[in-house]
């Protein structure tokens, strides 16, 4: 009898982390669905740069900050490197605005992050809500630029990985 009462703890407790997991699958699905409408629209009112049109500002200098968005333990893995280049997660980006002078609005900025869609929003956030006029996000993000076979440099060194 015992048994039979474990079994059927057993099953009514699988039976309910089965029904919450499909609740979880269905919550995440349209998280991801909504996630990406949002990318959608933030990628209309927002400057892409390509990897060969941000590379040409490189190779010529020109006056602009490269922002990783990414968590600090993606930055981890490694970075796209620029004259001026700073890793602000994108829930501190805001903060660092203005006062704390970490980037100012006449600035020219270049955020990046896994694949483009967190630097969309911050850089459609720092138009909408700072003023800033010449914000741009990095089409594709940085898996695209590993992707073109372009270098990273992370705390082992510098890494390319070939197309």
């Amino acid at each position: 009898m015992k048994l039979i009462k474990i079994l059927s703890i057993i099953l009514i407790a699988s039976l309910s982390l089965s029904a919450a997991s499909k609740t979880d699958l269905a919550e995440k699905a349209q998280l991801k669905k909504m996630w990406k409408a949002q990318a959608k629209a933030a990628w209309k009112v927002t400057k892409g740069i390509t990897d060969k049109e941000l590379i040409k500002w490189m190779d010529d200098d020109k006056d602009f900050i490269l922002v990783d968005v990414r968590e600090p333990d993606e930055v981890a893995a490694g970075t796209i490197m620029a004259m001026e280049f700073k890793a602000i997660p994108r829930g501190m980006v805001a903060p660092k605005v203005g006062k704390a002078g970490a980037l100012r609005p006449n600035q020219t900025v270049v955020f990046y992050c896994k694949s483009g869609i967190r630097s969309a929003y911050v850089a459609k956030e720092l138009q909408e809500y700072y003023g800033f006029k010449n914000v741009y996000f990095l089409k594709g993000g940085i898996m695209n630029w590993i992707k073109q076979g372009h270098e990273i440099h992370g705390k082992l060194g510098e890494l390319v990985i070939s197309k």
